[in-house]
């Protein structure tokens, strides 16, 4: 039972409020009760209602209904009759109270529109002189083009935008206010005017809005981005934001320059004796169409090999024999000698590696790129006397234990047959 009590005061307040609903859309609101002198009129919006002629004798009033310039309703009635039109989908309604003599004759109306919403009635008064002497409100059209100086480019060249508005609408544009967005593969490189309001636009008003130039960063086809504005009317109306045409710019890259260093590496001999030195060159050579920056070489050399001395431009760094040059220019080539010293037997690998950017003079980021690494093998064999030196220390101990034995006793001897 308490169920379908809750139900049903659901169901009822339902109903209620979509009668309350009904109901306010259809309900009538008062907007004008009082009296206009003949000759007279009421604006409402862009309507207005002409008092043209008010018969006092006769209790008579004849009303015309204009929408700007054009008639819709002429009619004459009655004391307590009314007069309906069509206002922006709603309904107006005239009804004549009363007529009355005064300096000129005078008509009492009773004015109500319904299904309309109040708050969109920006014009609401009595106008001195009828429809002739309203000031009306429209709709501004506001048109923005925007165009470029060049849509065929290079990368890195520069185009000049142009961003123009006219109003060809047929009411004054007010608070307007335009913006630009950036472009995406474009840097701005300078802005020549930049308005972007508020502004007003009278009717058939031009006016240039932004231009600047741009620098192109990549390759493609791009559209650019739309420029918009946002305004309202005279009778401060709001209307959808309007949108610049986009035009479309293709960039081209141009044919990139590279720089192209070959290494090469060689030694003297290419077998070597335990603790001899060999002697290492490297030759360095541009063979591409640009010049290079920021050239690092780095001599890998094992554990058995001892490096001791080279060319003036190879520094020791963390170890490791390495040569830097700031700049390698066009078909620039040099070479590089430095000496290493075997202490082990062996076969061991002199590995030279070699980095560098590529520069072009165009990109703004200069390319990275290695040189193949290249490695030369040598062969550590036995010294001149490494065989001496492997024997067991007895084998050179006892002969001379020997011949120091011999010695001493020749000497004693000697000093024994000299006396």
């Amino acid at each position: 039972m308490i169920k379908l009590n809750r139900t049903f005061l659901l169901v009822l307040c339902s109903v209620l409020l979509l009668v309350m609903v009904a109901g306010n859309a259809s309900a009538r609101v008062e907007i004008y009760n009082d009296s206009i002198t003949e000759g007279d009129g009421y604006q409402i919006n862009n309507f207005v209602i002409d008092v043209t002629d008010v018969f006092v004798s006769a209790n008579t009033v004849v009303f015309k209904v204009y929408e700007r310039d054009e008639l819709k309703v002429d009619k004459m009635i009655n004391r307590n009759d009314s007069i309906t039109f069509d206002f922006n989908g709603g309904e107006v309604e005239l009804k004549l109270l009363s007529v009355f003599s005064a300096t000129l004759p005078r008509a009492k109306v009773f004015i109500t529109v319904s299904n309309y919403n109040i708050a969109d009635l920006y014009a609401n008064e009595v106008i001195n002189g009828g429809h002739e002497y309203a000031t009306y409100s429209g709709t501004p059209v506001i048109e923005i083009t925007k165009t470029v100086d060049e849509d065929n480019i290079m990368v890195g060249d520069i185009i000049t935008v142009t961003v123009t508005a006219k109003n060809n609408g047929d009411d004054k544009a007010t608070n307007v206010i335009f913006s630009d967005p950036k472009q995406e593969h474009f840097i701005l490189d300078k802005s020549i005017l930049e308005q972007t309001g508020p502004m007003s636009m009278d009717v058939g008003a031009s006016q240039t809005v932004f231009v600047y130039m741009l620098k192109a960063t990549g390759a493609g086809t791009f559209t650019l981005k739309p420029s918009t504005a946002t305004f309202s009317n005279s009778a401060d109306q709001g209307f959808p934001q309007a949108s610049s045409t986009t035009p479309t710019v293709t960039v081209t890259a141009p044919d990139r320059k590279n720089a192209v260093l070959e290494l090469s590496a060689s030694v003297d001999s290419m077998t070597v004796a335990r603790n001899d030195q060999v002697t290492a060159v490297i030759n360095i050579k541009n063979t591409g169409d640009a010049p290079a920056s920021a050239v690092w070489v780095n001599m890998i050399i094992p554990q058995e090999l001892e490096y001791m001395s080279g060319d003036s431009a190879i520094e020791i760094i963390d170890g490791i024999p390495k040569i830097y040059m700031e700049s390698f220019g066009l078909q620039q080539e040099k070479e590089f000698t430095y000496a290493v010293k075997a202490t082990e037997l062996g076969t061991y690998a002199l590995t030279t590696e070699l980095t560098y950017e590529s520069d072009d003079g165009d990109d703004a980021e200069k390319q990275k790129a290695n040189a193949e690494p290249v490695t030369v093998s040598i062969y550590v064999q036995k010294g001149k006397y490494d065989e001496l030196l492997e024997q067991p220390l007895y084998v050179y101990a006892l002969p001379i234990i020997a011949i120091v034995v011999i010695g001493a006793w020749i000497f004693h001897r000697h000093k024994q047959y000299k006396f």
